[in-house]
């Protein structure tokens, strides 16, 4: 699961993050890492494949205000173009998968690719309710 939080305003015009509807389905598509383009490893489909996608579901670029959250499948197919706006599109992303699934090789900076691989812990269902009688107290 991929969750987004746009920390600005994102538009059609300052880099939005584009996704190929139902391309999720497909399970996972085989992908390669383009080293040219990037100052890290990009995740990239070859182009046919990408071209049968969008004519089987289209494409879509979600908008945002500042402040909205975005969820999506981690096998939708997705990218977004450079921002050549003079607005910024800032976006932080948490990529959530089941553990044994974690990062191996660490490229990225710590505060990029974190390496606490910890299950999460489920609170108790009132949980809420709890903070909220101990803060009245």
């Amino acid at each position: 699961m991929n969750i987004a939080l746009f920390v600005d305003d994102v538009t059609e015009f300052n880099g939005a993050l584009m996704f190929i509807p139902r391309s999720h389905k497909a399970g996972v598509i085989e992908a390669g890492h383009d080293l040219a383009t990037t100052s890290y490893p990009l995740w990239t489909i070859d182009d046919e494949t990408i071209a049968q996608l969008v004519d089987e579901g289209g494409i879509i670029a979600p908008k945002g205000r500042a402040g909205s959250v975005m969820l999506f499948h981690s096998n939708l197919v997705h990218g977004s173009p450079s921002n050549m706006s003079p607005f910024d599109r800032t976006i932080v992303y948490l990529s959530l998968c089941h553990v044994d699934n974690h990062i191996r090789r660490f490229k990225r900076a710590e505060w990029i690719a974190h390496r606490d691989f910890a299950p999460l812990e489920a609170l108790d269902d009132d949980c809420l309710r709890t903070l909220e009688s101990a803060a009245a107290e």
